[in-house]
């Protein structure tokens, strides 16, 4: 999450509007080295993640406090790690992949939990992990932020 340049107006439009082409994200891909594996594997970690949530939500009347909220949040991340490291994926517990994504479902899922808000969170996270899908260089930041901090939280066990 390094600092980018200020942009004029113009430039913003495209940068959060304008597609980029398939030829273009192929060399995005390459001279990112995002490899096509791992973006499928931080989808299906955060696809997990978001079904525990929603899965296990009881919504704002049961869980409403900032400690419940986070409580949820935790248990949630906690299972989901517990999930994957039982098809011997292993992400460790903490650091900063837990602070963005509590950032992000924190506003996206606990602050506005209505049926269209949960359909925009799914259709967001499939748009944004699906190379097949134009992407703006805005989406492509995001998710090469996102691919970033998983690839980091990733565990290796050097031993087999």
């Amino acid at each position: 999450m390094e600092r980018r340049r200020s942009l004029t107006p113009n430039e913003f439009i495209k940068y959060v509007a304008k597609p980029i082409d398939p030829k273009e994200m192929d060399i995005w891909v390459k001279s990112n080295n995002i490899c096509i594996e791992k973006t499928q594997l931080f989808f299906d970690y955060l696809c997990s993640l978001y079904n525990i949530m929603t899965d296990t939500y009881l919504g704002s009347d049961a869980i409403s406090t900032e400690e419940e909220i986070k409580g949820h949040f935790s248990w949630c991340w906690e299972k989901n790690i517990e999930n994957f490291n039982k098809e011997n994926i292993n992400f460790k517990s903490e650091g900063d992949h837990k602070k963005y994504l509590w950032t992000f479902f924190e506003d996206s899922f606990y602050k506005d939990n209505g049926d269209k808000n949960l359909e925009k969170i799914d259709l967001y996270m499939n748009r944004l992990f699906k190379l097949y899908i134009e992407k703006t260089k805005s989406e492509l930041d995001i998710l090469k932020d996102i691919y970033s901090l998983l690839d980091k939280s990733l565990l290796f066990d050097n031993n087999k």
